[in-house]
């Protein structure tokens, strides 16, 4: 499937300028504001279809659609002046530079899995044996409402039965079933994690004047995962990890859905490694190729597993590619491997997670069956496209 590249987001600022003509200040807000992106964009050097706008301050939510080099997907208005009907701001832009990822910028579909607890037992204190679904919760919705990137579109805090002799190392096992887990629910990564460790101990301190203070810490370590369960490969394998103070009783039990638990270092310690794996995830699957899965044909057309929601468009073009298992010599089969077919199709319907396809020659029908895959093809972007709804 070809190389990942890393890649990094880099802050820029510009200016930008519009005429306000009628009064419509709003309307030359959003001109200078445009006219600042787009510079930024070509001195960023990025490659992609959509721009996300996340404005701050007295702006509200924007997208626009931008056929350039590059994605910004955070911007945050700096200064605003009107001199005379001239609009001029002053913008900080997120730039996510492309032109090392030579794949597409569709968000990538996500399904959130449950989070595992090492040790039951480090779960005692305060009672908080369902830290592990509240993770995998807050996790999924921190997806849902903060990142552009990836569509996080199920989420499962079930624990997922593995064979006990291996519970030191899910990973293996977590390979196994990704595959089963991504047709099932339609989306191309898993995530999943362990909760190593939740232990406590006691630390004491003395101070200049020789008294002692003793204090309760506790260890939080998570580990997280990233699965392709298409390709079957691990894409993220991460580690967080530190300790906090345990500011409650030893005695009390504590509601691990609650505010009271969040609202302490403990639990913002968590809520922070819950925010760092959304950034994390999405870095590490920024550069990887989307790959669509055919899920319906119907009325010689089809229906693949993206849509409106990861940033497909009408006229998007797609190509089917070919998946070739290979046989080890332990008898089990590896890959696959994705050989480029001649069969190239044009989105020609979108709805929000599905989009309908149409081939280039009728005949090409006969080629696509049921969980076929398929790859973008990009075409040199340098053009400023009108949104679509």
């Amino acid at each position: 499937m070809g190389i990942n590249f890393p890649s990094y987001a880099i802050w820029l600022e510009g200016e930008g300028q519009a005429k306000i003509v009628d009064g419509q200040v709003d309307k030359a807000r959003q001109q200078a504001i445009q006219d600042a992106l787009l510079t930024l964009m070509y001195r960023g050097g990025a490659s992609v279809k959509s721009l996300q706008v996340v404005k701050s301050g007295v702006l509200e939510t924007d997208e626009l659609t931008v056929r350039t080099n590059g994605e910004v997907y955070d911007m945050k208005l700096l200064v605003e002046t009107i001199i005379d009907d001239q609009m001029t701001v002053k913008v900080a832009a997120d730039i996510f530079p492309l032109n090392t990822c030579e794949k597409d910028s569709y968000a990538k579909t996500l399904f959130v899995g449950p989070f595992q607890l090492q040790k039951r037992e480090h779960a005692q204190l305060g009672g908080v044996y369902r830290t592990p679904e509240e993770v995998s919760q807050r996790l999924f919705h921190r997806f849902k409402s903060k990142s552009k990137r990836v569509d996080a579109r199920h989420l499962m805090t079930r624990q997922i039965a593995f064979d006990g002799r291996y519970a030191n190392d899910i990973e293996p096992q977590m390979l196994k079933v990704a595959r089963s887990l991504s047709q099932q629910y339609d989306v191309q990564y898993i995530l999943f994690g362990k909760i190593n460790d939740m232990s406590s101990y006691n630390e004491t301190t003395t101070n200049l004047l020789g008294m002692k203070n003793t204090v309760k810490l506790r260890n939080f370590q998570i580990k997280l995962y990233v699965i392709d369960g298409i390709n079957g490969e691990t894409v993220l394998r991460k580690n967080y990890g530190s300790n906090r103070e345990w500011p409650f009783d030893v005695t009390m039990k504590l509601d691990v859905t609650g505010e009271t638990f969040w609202s302490s270092e403990y639990g913002k310690l968590i809520d922070s490694y819950i925010d760092q794996s959304v950034s994390d995830v999405e870095d590490a699957l920024y550069c990887r190729q989307s790959l669509a899965t055919v899920v319906g044909l119907y009325n010689g057309q089809v229906v693949i597993n993206i849509g409106q929601t990861n940033g497909v468009r009408k006229g998007d073009k797609f190509e089917l590619v070919r998946q070739q298992y290979l046989m080890h010599l332990d008898g089990g089969l590896r890959g696959p491997i994705f050989n480029a077919d001649q069969t190239q199709l044009t989105v020609v319907s979108v709805q929000s997670d599905r989009a309908v396809l149409a081939t280039e020659r009728y005949s090409d029908m006969a080629n696509i069956q049921i969980r076929d895959v398929l790859v973008a093809v990009t075409d040199d972007p340098f053009a400023l496209t009108e949104s679509t709804q």
